[in-house]
């Protein structure tokens, strides 16, 4: 069966999801190929892992706003791909899918994965998720709870047995503890894209909280990974703050560099006005490390406080600056954080889990 993944091609958890699944597929029960599409270029990692996979790869770029053409060409490339199955990361290509699905006598079914935060949906955005509602043949949400609110909003278009619930998973044989000596510096780092809704401000400002006091002078080190819209507005706030020696921009990180980069942190913080499901929580508690995490919605409902993570209000510099001193100065609560934390990311979101689940939808 030949399955077709039409994902952005910037950072994000798309691709993710996409080789974690390849990845997990140890029989080759499926074959694979990648539409990645967007405004921003293909990354060269997707490519090399697209061909160290044997996976058929092809881009599409979109023009800010209404591109038409854009449309027109992912239903030529979505049609001409002769896959079983389209399996959409989103729902903004269900239209294109549907047309190549009624003129093609290859395409089974149409498989929407629903990633947006509801409580961030603009109307648009819903337009959108009606629209996959109406027109895919199954839509996967990522929590029961996210599954229950689009039910609750779009009841009138809302059919039980199209949806299923299946959590995003990681290669938890790849993002895994390695032993670390604690150094005199404290490591603490958070991984996204850098865009609005990662709340980065607050933890620059905890960052600089801490760095006021004596006890703390010289002793953190704030590593952001990832790149963005917001990343010049960061940096300068980084200077207006004059925390410039303590805090440092490693761009975008491939998955090589990624592991290497969560292994050398003492704390992962997570500042988030929203998410759906926190790939990037899920591979540092899967790393090993205590999490300090914003207590919103796609965060809140995979994170236990005080066992599993630290749950902070959004927003809160004083709280984040508070919770960094809770685990710098109480090892012990931190160390089971983090073991608890990584046990249960093995146990809840391994890819191997994440494909049983997605093989039940491709072959029923």
């Amino acid at each position: 069966m030949n399955i077709l993944h039409v994902l952005y091609s910037g950072l994000g958890g798309h691709s993710n999801v996409l080789f974690s699944m390849v990845e997990a597929d140890m029989e080759k029960e499926f074959r694979y190929q990648a539409l990645f599409n967007g405004v921003e270029q293909i990354r060269q990692e997707y490519i090399a892992r697209c061909k160290g996979n044997e996976i058929k790869w092809a881009y599409l770029h979109k023009k800010k706003g209404l591109d038409l053409n854009y449309l027109f060409q992912l239903y030529k490339q979505i049609k001409g791909s002769k896959a079983d199955i389209i399996f959409l990361h989103g729902g903004n290509a269900v239209i294109p899918a549907r047309l190549a699905k009624f003129f093609s006598r290859n395409i089974k079914r149409i498989v929407v994965r629903e990633t947006q935060a509801n409580h961030l949906k603009g109307v648009a955005d819903w337009i959108r998720l009606s629209l996959a509602l109406i027109f895919a043949d199954k839509i996967i949400f990522l929590t029961p709870e996210y599954k229950d609110q689009v039910a609750a909003k779009l009841k009138w278009i809302f059919r039980e047995k199209k949806t299923t619930v299946i959590p995003n998973g990681i290669n938890t044989a790849v993002f895994q503890s390695v032993p670390r000596l604690p150094g005199p510096v404290i490591q603490l780092g958070m991984q996204s894209r850098l865009v609005k809704i990662k709340d980065h401000k607050t933890v620059l400002n905890a960052m600089a909280l801490l760095l006021s006091k004596p006890d703390y002078k010289g002793r953190l080190q704030f590593t952001i990974a990832g790149d963005g819209q917001t990343k010049t507005e960061l940096m300068q706030l980084v200077g207006y703050l004059g925390i410039e020696a303590n805090v440092f921009f490693t761009g975008t990180l491939d998955e090589t560099e990624l592991v290497a980069y969560l292994n050398n942190l003492d704390i992962y913080v997570h500042a988030s006005l929203g998410e759906t499901m926190s790939t990037s929580i899920m591979q540092a508690m899967a790393c090993g490390k205590p999490v300090i995490a914003s207590d919103v919605p796609g965060i809140n409902n995979m994170l236990e406080d005080r066992e599993t993570g630290l749950l902070i209000p959004p927003e809160d510099v004083n709280a984040l600056a508070d919770a960094i001193s809770v685990l710098v100065n109480d090892p012990a609560l931190a160390g089971k954080i983090a073991s608890q934390g990584a046990r249960f990311a093995i146990s809840h979101y391994s890819n191997a889990l994440m494909f049983s689940r997605y093989r039940l939808i491709f072959n029923s």
